[in-house]
């Protein structure tokens, strides 16, 4: 399906947006009607919680359930949450089961154990069971919706099964093949099942190598696992490899997008969520640690040039040039790091590339910092106010190549380390980052013009 223009999909909000405060419900339902579901959820996820419930108002009780599953769960749950427990039972029944866990496992626990009474019992005791796992493992994730059969059964009734079955579900994209203890022992593709003859076993045409993952692994992992086989789906067994449930695509790109964000995130010291998934009080706790760490940092850096404060009265030009040295160090200290945080998320920085990394990283800091050193020294002649401005354009070129070797070495590293140490490498880039480059940065251009210009600490 062609993804619709930015302006399109603009302006589509806005009128959702008018037809809500005009109230006008011919005019919002006819609006509705032309949207399908994963659009419209799309809308949903940017309005309060209350605006959502109604607008699912204005929709046929059979669609809600469909476009509830299709928003952000933290926006669904939100929603949610304003519902009856009545209400919320009644709209579960039209969810695959994997995503209403994800939104039930946003719910405080007095609504949860109220919607759960609500609901078949049978239902129910599924629910708290997956709702056991940690959301950001495979057991949180997994659908306990597939397709299973023995390996004496043959192809024609594996497909007559599939067949007469009332509901398929969404991610049925294999047949796994069980034993009579219920432990997997093959699987088959649903392409592997129409090419065969009807008549063969599935234990003839199955496949025994098989990529399986235990509940409790991290959900990162999983992602990584279905990107390097190319897999849809992937079974969850437990320690007898009996089957528990599948990850399927659809929750590995969430997967996907969600580690991405929260990488984004971390790098830029600004928590691990999207701020609309977080009331105020938790945004400013995720965010005042790391503004600490550069307030202290810009202490550093004032307290460690206060010793050049003779250099700066003999030569006021010096200070000109101190942004431009501290910034373009920064810059590219966070573009090695960013790299290299990446690399390691993606698993392409391996132990045997690190040196070969570093020494790229380093020359190309390198050459970067002598070409605008160059042309930002050159400047200064121009700007003059200097007894020596060629030995001053010299400090600055000089200066601003030594900020960015060190700024590369300190980005490329620093995650390497971190990584070493077991932990998280995203939180290396940002204020950390541009801190230390800065505080080192400076300290050279200083010490160089202390040397080349000869004024006194």
């Amino acid at each position: 399906m062609m993804r619709e223009p930015m302006t399109t999909r603009t302006r589509k909000i806005e009128v959702i947006h008018t037809l809500l405060r005009a109230g006008d419900k011919p005019r919002m339902r006819r609006t509705l009607e032309r949207l399908d579901d994963v659009q419209v959820a799309g809308q949903l996820d940017n309005l309060p919680a209350n605006d959502v419930l109604r607008v699912l108002r204005f929709m046929p009780a059979g669609r809600r359930g469909e476009v509830i599953g299709a928003m952000r769960y933290e926006a669904a749950a939100l929603a949610v949450a304003e519902l009856a427990p009545e209400e919320v039972a009644s709209l579960l029944d039209d969810l695959e089961t994997d995503d209403a866990v994800d939104i039930l496992g946003r719910i405080d626990d007095e609504k949860l154990a109220q919607i759960l009474a609500r609901l078949d019992k049978d239902d129910a005791e599924e629910l708290e069971e997956l709702l056991a796992y940690d959301e950001s493992s495979a057991g949180g994730l997994m659908s306990p919706e597939y397709f299973s059969v023995s390996p004496q059964t043959t192809v024609g009734e594996t497909l007559a099964t599939i067949q007469a079955a009332e509901e398929i579900p969404d991610g049925a994209f294999y047949v796994y093949v069980v034993d009579e203890s219920e432990r997997l022992v093959g699987v088959c593709s649903l392409r592997m099942l129409v090419t065969s003859r009807h008549a063969q076993v599935v234990a003839d045409v199955m496949l025994t190598e098989l990529i399986t993952v235990p509940p409790d692994t991290d959900q990162e992992e999983v992602a990584e696992l279905v990107s390097r086989y190319r897999v849809v789906s992937v079974p969850v067994v437990d320690a007898e490899r009996r089957m528990l449930g599948v990850v399927e695509v659809d929750d590995i790109v969430d997967v996907i997008r969600e580690e991405a964000t929260e990488d984004i995130l971390k790098m830029a010291g600004a928590g691990a969520e999207l701020v609309g998934a977080r009331s105020f009080t938790s945004s400013f706790r995720a965010r005042w640690r790391w503004l600490g760490v550069a307030a202290l940092g810009g202490m550093v850096v004032a307290m460690s040039l206060s010793r050049f404060s003779s250099a700066l009265a003999s030569v006021p030009t010096l200070a000109l040039f101190m942004p431009v040295v501290a910034g373009m160090g920064g810059n590219v200290g966070i573009q090695s790091s960013t790299i290299v945080v990446r690399g390691l998320a993606v698993g392409f920085v391996e132990t045997a590339r690190i040196s070969r990394l570093v020494v790229r990283e380093v020359s190309l800091g390198a050459t970067l910092g002598l070409l605008y050193g160059f042309v930002v020294g050159m400047s200064t002649i121009w700007l003059g106010g200097a007894e020596d401005p060629l030995r001053l354009g010299i400090v600055v070129g000089g200066g601003m190549a030594g900020s960015m070797v060190i700024a590369t070495a300190v980005g490329t590293c620093t995650p390497l380390i971190l990584d070493r140490l077991g932990i998280d490498p995203a939180v290396a880039t940002g204020p950390f980052v541009t801190t230390s480059v800065d505080v080192m940065g400076l300290l050279f251009y200083f010490s160089l013009a202390t040397l080349l210009l000869g004024v006194g600490t």
